[in-house]
């Protein structure tokens, strides 16, 4: 499609099509230079801000470094990142209800910091371990019924993830188990401490948002003790410690979102009514705000018109 395109953006409403530009402003950082324990300082933080710091994007580091820097912080502080090690639930319907747990004495106990992960091994007990580790799959199938329910997949071996994907490709997913008489059928069928559903995200932010993209100092986390639950900052390098220590921290508070809206005239030989053609002017708008730094923590989408489309034609005589 040979496409040419003068794109003029005006915001006196002249024109007869509108973009949305939604954003959210970066965090603001405060670090409060009062040691607490990770538990006081999140309440702290939201009784006097929005939450213990989260960190979400280079611009939230940019501002958390230039509060650190102007008030001198020279040692780790808490912020937000902490081990979700209750926060177990099935990938099937990403479900939380979790009632029925028989794990193994001892378990689960995040060992080396890195257990996310559930498998079924001996006694029908449930151990948590690495989701990396390679092991033998049971997926379930709601097309089939009773016992013939739950498949056992004994070779090839599988990291967590990849039976995850592996039973929602061939089956339903991997196996949920809400009760003994479940449990007591898969350990039937079970090649040895083979995956099931169960699965946790390892960390997250106090203020409910997933932790992704995290920079670990080396050997961290570790767990070290079985009790390093909570997380610290050091020179954007992250390590887990017990949530009973006391350090200073950072909290944050977060700015409502803002949109605004540009008018929009594009003249073309095209059908501007091409789907293809609106995405096609949407990512060079897109392009054009990247290029000038401008497209960070924001979101671009076309105001539908009363009609139900997006453009408007106009007569050539009035263009």
């Amino acid at each position: 499609m040979n496409l040419k395109l003068f794109f003029l953006l005006s915001l006196t409403g002249l024109v007869p099509v509108a973009v949305s530009i939604l954003g959210t402003v970066p965090h603001n950082y405060e670090l409060i230079k009062t040691p607490m324990t990770w538990a006081n300082a999140k309440n702290y933080c939201r009784v006097w801000y929005t939450d213990l710091a989260a960190i979400q994007s280079g611009t939230d580091w940019l501002r958390l470094k230039k509060e650190a820097v102007s008030k001198g912080l020279a040692t780790p502080a808490w912020v937000g990142l902490y081990a979700d090690i209750n926060g177990w639930r099935w990938s099937l319907n990403n479900l939380q209800y979790v009632p029925f747990r028989p794990w193994i004495s001892g378990e689960p106990n995040n060992g080396a910091g890195k257990e996310s992960c559930v498998a079924i091994g001996a006694y029908n007990c449930w151990w948590d371990v690495p989701c990396t580790q390679l092991r033998p799959i049971i997926c379930y199938d709601d097309n089939l019924t009773g016992s013939a329910r739950f498949i056992a997949i004994a070779r090839p071996y599988m990291t967590w993830p990849e039976a995850q994907a592996y039973c929602r490709t061939h089956y339903t997913d991997l196996a949920s188990i809400f009760n003994s008489s479940d449990n007591n059928i898969i350990g039937k069928i079970n090649p040895g401490g083979a995956w099931i559903g169960l699965y946790r995200e390892p960390w997250r932010w106090s203020d409910g948002t997933s932790a992704l993209n995290l920079l670990w100092a080396a050997g961290q986390p570790d767990n070290y003790g079985g009790i390093e639950n909570c997380a610290v900052v050091n020179n954007r390098l992250f390590s887990d410690v017990p949530c009973s220590n006391q350090y200073y921290f950072f909290c944050h508070t977060n700015f409502p979102t803002r949109s605004q809206t540009v008018r929009l005239q594009v003249k073309s030989d095209e059908s501007v009514f091409d789907p293809a053609l609106q995405a096609f002017i949407l990512q060079q708008m897109k392009q054009k705000l990247e290029e000038n730094g401008m497209l960070e923590n924001t979101t671009m989408i076309w105001k539908v018109q009363p009609d139900g489309n997006i453009f408007n034609k106009k007569k050539k005589d009035h263009l």
